[in-house]
């Protein structure tokens, strides 16, 4: 039963200043596409509607835009004919696009208000979006009076029908498919204790499940299916102390779903390792891999060694954290989106490398650049993700080759004690007929800021050329803590980056 698609998250925190600030509605002031809503193009509840699309593409990324100028598209999945459904909040209801000729088909839910000028703003919020037992199933976190309700269409004959759900596991958010051919949902609301989640019969009958051994404040987000016994939840803590400043952090959970019962104990991945506001995990080779929705990294823990490692991204110069939201891992490949660098990210655990997308043409050079691509869903030959203020859906080319590389050192770990300094020699190839710039990062904090390790390349910028060998002073300041450390040198002509990792001991 591997693997329910990576579907959709609502914005769930916002950075502010030094500190987090929790949000549970997607839209906010300064981070919006700069255009305006000026008119609706409502679809009635009930029916559907047809229509072609227009493409661009600009390197690994092609983006199709939406009738109207705001259908503020959420959670997405892939079908297996290589087509792609996903929900729009303003319609609301869901919709079809077939990829290969453009052709949209969208369906709206009947019994909703319709959307009106001027800000036309959205009438449901769709995070979660699943295909199960031959509909597409699309969540609506706050309708039925505020517990929230599914809302399943049949692709055959546009037939809908409505799973209300009770107080007992409302707030639907992120919908998957487990054992038995249940609908799994998590069920956001910080106030229950213990965790739940929501679990929907194929005769449509809803059900509570109790995660005991979740810790109190760690709210369940997603949950990634590996097999009919096995299953993990990321949940956050968004609680506050007493000084009003938001903990932000969390935990990964393993859990058996074949359990026949409403309590199931979950079990805590990986110890006390210090997260930062975990909202996303996926599993594959005996790793789990980690979205942190508050740093400038993700995780991996593997299971076989029982140890933790960080992988920073790049930095933007708007924001002290890239957001990382979901993510997805498969072979060699992981993948996750980057909400506040408006980036679709790649990373090669195997080669020690990481290549960044930008999601926009040209890439966003200050916050009100950010798209709010926050959702994203693996299909064949690369990845899926939508635009709920840029107003597209977008797919990443996994077969798209940049025209240049940066690789990491023969030897990528250094060994150094407090105060200690070695220098690394990294190979740029390809062919680039624009100077590339060169930044750094480091996971010594959660912005991936470097402070107390100096990370000191030969050059800032790289002349245009087909090979560079780029060397790179490392130095630990005496203050520094033992630990692990990750290193990352990004070379970039923009649209486009790509990092090497050095893993740094300190001892």
């Amino acid at each position: 039963m591997r693997r329910n698609a990576v579907a959709a998250v609502a914005v769930l925190v916002i950075l502010v200043a030094a500190g987090f600030a929790a949000y549970g509605a997607p839209l906010f002031g300064g981070q919006t596409s700069t255009s305006q809503v000026s008119q609706c193009d409502p679809v009635p509840g009930g029916t559907h509607a047809s229509t072609r699309l227009t493409s661009k593409t600009f390197g690994a990324v092609t983006e199709w835009d939406l009738p109207s100028q705001g259908r503020i598209p959420n959670g997405i999945v892939a079908a297996p004919d290589g087509s792609v459904w996903f929900a729009e909040q303003e319609l609301p209801g869901v919709a079809h696009l077939f990829p290969t000729n453009g052709t949209l088909v969208e369906y709206a839910w009947p019994g909703f208000p319709t959307p009106k000028p001027p800000d036309c703003l959205d009438q449901a919020q769709s995070s979660g979006i699943a295909i199960w037992n031959g509909n597409v199933w699309a969540a609506d976190m706050y309708a039925n009076n505020g517990a929230g309700t599914i809302i399943g269409v049949d692709p055959a004959t546009g037939l809908m029908q409505a799973v209300n759900l009770t107080a007992q596991a409302p707030y639907p958010y992120w919908l998957a498919v487990g054992p038995h051919d249940n609908l799994w949902y998590t069920s956001v609301n910080i106030t229950q204790y213990p965790a739940r989640l929501g679990r929907i019969a194929p005769n449509l009958t809803v059900s509570s499940v109790n995660l005991l051994g979740v810790s109190r404040y760690d709210e369940p987000i997603q949950v990634d299916f590996v097999n009919s016994s096995l299953a993990f939840i990321a949940a956050l803590n968004q609680a506050t102390t007493s000084n009003g400043s938001c903990i932000c952090t969390g935990h990964i959970y393993a859990f058996d779903p074949s359990v026949n019962s409403t309590d199931i104990q979950a079990t805590r991945v990986g110890g006390n390792y210090p997260l930062v506001l975990p909202d996303s995990v996926s599993f594959s080779d005996g790793k789990v891999w980690v979205a942190q929705h508050g740093a400038s990294s993700v995780v991996s823990y593997d299971f076989a060694t029982g140890q933790w490692t960080r992988y920073p991204t790049s930095l933007v110069p708007w924001s002290y954290a890239t957001l990382p939201y979901l993510i997805y891992s498969a072979g060699t490949e992981v993948w996750f989106n980057e909400h506040y660098a408006n980036k679709i990210a790649e990373l090669h655990p195997a080669s020690g490398t990481l290549t960044e997308y930008s999601e926009s043409d040209p890439p966003a050079s200050n916050a009100g650049g950010i798209q709010n691509d926050v959702s994203m869903t693996p299909g064949a030959g690369g990845l899926w993700f939508t635009s709920f203020s840029g107003n597209y859906v977008g797919f990443v080319n996994a077969s798209f080759v940049p025209a240049f590389s940066i690789s990491p050192p023969v030897n990528d770990t250094l060994y150094l004690s407090p105060g200690g300094t070695a220098s690394v020699d990294l190979s740029v190839a390809g062919t680039w007929s624009t100077p590339l710039g060169v930044n750094v990062s480091d996971t010594e904090n959660p912005g991936s800021v470097p402070v107390q390790i100096a990370i000191s390349p030969s050059v800032l910028t790289i002349p245009p050329g087909t090979s560079y060998e780029l060397k790179v002073q490392i130095t630990a300041a005496a203050s520094l803590p033992a630990g692990d450390y990750t290193v990352a040198v990004t070379v970039t002509e923009g649209g486009v980056q790509q990092s090497a990792f050095v893993f740094l001991v300190v001892a």
